[in-house]
């Protein structure tokens, strides 16, 4: 009787430790993974698009100085003083570099969203860090600058 008791203590035991925590990973939830920006980091989150529409940048130069326009996939384009001009793109991720291409200038970008058109003014800054240099929608259509 001694022995059956024994196995029967140790099977009940063993049963708990197998079950229980299968029950406790069941209860966990699963944790969002998204991208995590420090405070100090300079990249800006400015909105989002509809990835699986077509994606317009509008780009307008307020320096004094020519602006390189360079995209992954595509030509660099020049866009001259005061003036504007508009890249599409049907697919994501889109990385765009926006670059003073005579002089060393820091630059900011102004950006707003309207529909899927996104609309930048790279304006001049008095400072000696670069400044915003990139423009890039990840594959969930968010929009970062940096």
């Amino acid at each position: 009787m001694r022995l059956n008791l024994r196995t029967a203590l140790v099977s009940a035991l063993t049963l708990g430790v197998v079950v229980w925590p299968a029950h406790l990973a069941m209860a966990q939830t699963r944790p969002r993974i998204r991208p995590v920006v420090p405070a100090s980091s300079t990249v800006r989150t400015i909105g989002e698009v509809d990835p699986t529409a077509q994606i317009d940048i509008v780009v307008t130069n307020s320096l004094s100085v020519p602006l390189g326009v360079g995209f992954a996939g595509g030509a660099n384009l020049e866009v001259v003083p005061g003036e504007t001009d508009k890249v599409s793109f049907t697919t994501v991720p889109v990385n765009l570099f926006l670059y003073p291409l005579v002089s060393e200038v820091s630059t900011r970008s102004n950006v707003t969203i309207e529909d899927n058109t996104i609309n930048v003014e790279v304006v001049r800054i008095d400072s000696l860090a670069p400044g915003d240099a990139s423009l890039n929608v990840d594959g969930a259509g968010t929009v970062y600058i940096y």
